[in-house]
């Protein structure tokens, strides 16, 4: 199955039953409604010169928004680029001319950040808005009025593109991971089949979504909900009372979060004053769970915690079971609090060490993965894809081990990555617009734990000699060019970075002392 042949059992199957609520749409938007009016979004792009394959960028807050461009590429043939209203404009403007993204869609929240790189796209020269009014641009409303909802026979296959996730890696420049219909369809061939076992996971599962619609935790969650039929509630932004109260309201029984999300809802002091009731399942991932954090909340809301596991090159690849998140009991079923669980049934996963051959329980080695969740690859950066996929296996880069009943442990990375509140952030990215300020000659970014956060980046300094910086005015300056979750949050200066006779940063040892007596260095 592949994501156009999802799209018509969805409607067929689902109709008028609500399938999004949104600020914008408080009322609710129908299955019925997302096929009209993808229809007729398809008309405008087409009769605006866009055709088959080419790509559309997507840089909006949380709305329904995201699953109707979705259909309309579905539908249409186009490649999305989902991007992040967290990041910088400079990092926006990259990932936008790196896509060769010819469509802007956009909220009028980020209208200023655009207007900031506008004259300097490369392939942008078509502009929507999900919101009508903004000046420059036309409003998905208007092409939703003028143009029939008739549908359109665009041929495709599950190899053709859908979506580029844009994550990072080891070089700090944004990678476009491709996943095309038979990606989104393995979802739900391997993803909704696992977990239907394991939860409740039906047309009457009321969902809140909590994460950013850019991310690839919502955009896969969000094709295995749209498949069962399920009621989506949208959050704009993350707010722990706001997200109690709608749970209370709609009465939600699934969630899928970050750690931190926890760890703030925990400790809202309005915590305790709604109903969570109807709650049957808080899915977790994305970053390292802390035991501790997770005893309390299933302290304190109930045994309905399952963590999954995955990348956005490959998907779900593996779950910790409800049932496997023992607080009480024998020692080896409660260190499985730790665990990222076992592989999802058809996931081929394995294991492997430096020679590539299969690991004994204990020892570590490298989590790869094989299967049609895979992406094809990076896109314009064949020899990231080389050292990366090897035969269609993905090698993830996070160090683990297995015990004997199969249970995977991530101990570290490869790379050194860094996730900071379920955001991921590259330290290689920081040094160097670190490195840009005139008063820094050299700089390492590296995690260090965080109770708040997780991870926290810190960075440690050299400055150039006679020259000088306050923490203050780094902070700014790495404002003006970062996100805020890439900031450091911990600034050393030092005289020297130790570094490898080859040049390269010696990151264990930086991290080491504040790592000390942790099991995981993640």
């Amino acid at each position: 199955m592949f994501y156009r042949e999802m799209i018509d059992q969805m409607v067929e199957r689902h109709g008028d039953r609500v399938a999004v609520i949104d600020r914008r749409r408080p009322e609710g938007v129908t299955h019925n409604d997302l096929d009209r009016s993808s229809n007729a979004i398809i008309a405008g792009f087409m009769d605006s010169g866009l055709k088959k394959g080419d790509k559309i960028a997507l840089f909006m807050g949380n709305c329904h928004h995201y699953r109707e461009m979705f259909w309309v590429a579905g539908k249409g043939g186009f490649v999305l680029i989902p991007v992040s209203g967290r990041l910088a404009p400079r990092e926006v403007l990259h990932i936008i001319n790196d896509s060769e993204a010819k469509c802007l869609v956009i909220s009028e929240e980020l209208a200023d950040v655009v207007s900031q790189i506008k004259d300097n796209f490369t392939h942008v020269d078509r502009f929507y808005s999900v919101d009508p009014g903004l000046e420059g641009y036309t409003s998905l409303g208007d092409l939703r009025n003028q143009y029939p909802s008739d549908p359109h026979e665009v041929p495709l296959t599950g190899d053709d593109l859908l979506w580029f996730q844009y994550t990072s890696g080891t070089t700090g420049l944004p990678k476009g991971a491709m996943l095309t219909h038979r990606t989104a369809g393995a979802y739900v061939d391997i993803g909704y089949d696992a977990i239907q076992d394991i939860i409740h996971f039906g047309s009457d599962t009321r969902v809140l979504q909590v994460l950013p619609s850019y991310s690839f935790s919502a955009i896969g969650f969000d094709i295995m909900y749209q498949w069962i039929g399920a009621l989506t509630v949208i959050m704009e932004s993350f707010n722990p009372t706001e997200m109690m109260a709608l749970t209370e309201k709609h009465r939600i029984t699934d969630i899928h979060i970050v750690p931190v999300i926890l760890n703030f809802l925990l400790h809202s002091p309005d915590f305790g004053k709604y109903d969570l009731s109807s709650l049957t399942c808080i899915s977790y991932g994305a970053a390292p769970m802390p035991p501790e954090l997770l005893r309390q909340g299933m302290e304190k809301i109930g045994p309905i915690f399952m963590q999954d596991y995955g990348a956005s090159e490959a998907g779900v690849l593996t779950v910790l079971d409800i049932k496997d998140h023992v607080l009480d009991g024998p020692p080896e079923k409660v260190a499985r609090l730790a665990s990222c669980g076992k592989p999802l049934p058809g996931v081929s996963v394995k294991v492997l060490n430096e020679a590539e051959k299969e690991v004994k329980p204990g020892e570590i080695g490298e989590l790869t993965t094989k299967g049609d969740m895979v992406m094809r690859g990076y896109w314009k950066m064949p020899g990231e894809t080389a050292r990366t996929l090897k035969d269609g296996r993905f090698f993830t880069g996070d160090l683990c081990t297995v015990d004997a009943e199969g249970y995977i442990f991530i101990k570290d990375r490869k790379k050194d990555m860094i996730i900071s509140g379920g955001f991921n952030v590259y330290p290689y990215e920081v040094e160097s617009v670190l490195q840009e300020h005139p008063a820094i000659v050299d700089a390492a970014v590296f995690g260090i734990p965080d109770e708040k956060w997780g991870e926290a980046v810190c960075a440690q300094i050299v400055l150039g000699k006679g020259m000088s910086a306050d923490e203050e005015e780094i902070l700014r300056f790495m404002k003006q060019n970062l996100a805020d979750y890439k900031k450091p949050k911990k600034i050393e200066f030092v005289s020297k970075i130790p570094r490898t006779p080859t040049g390269k940063i010696l990151k264990r040892e930086l991290r080491a002392k504040y790592w000390e007596g942790q099991e995981r260095k993640v």
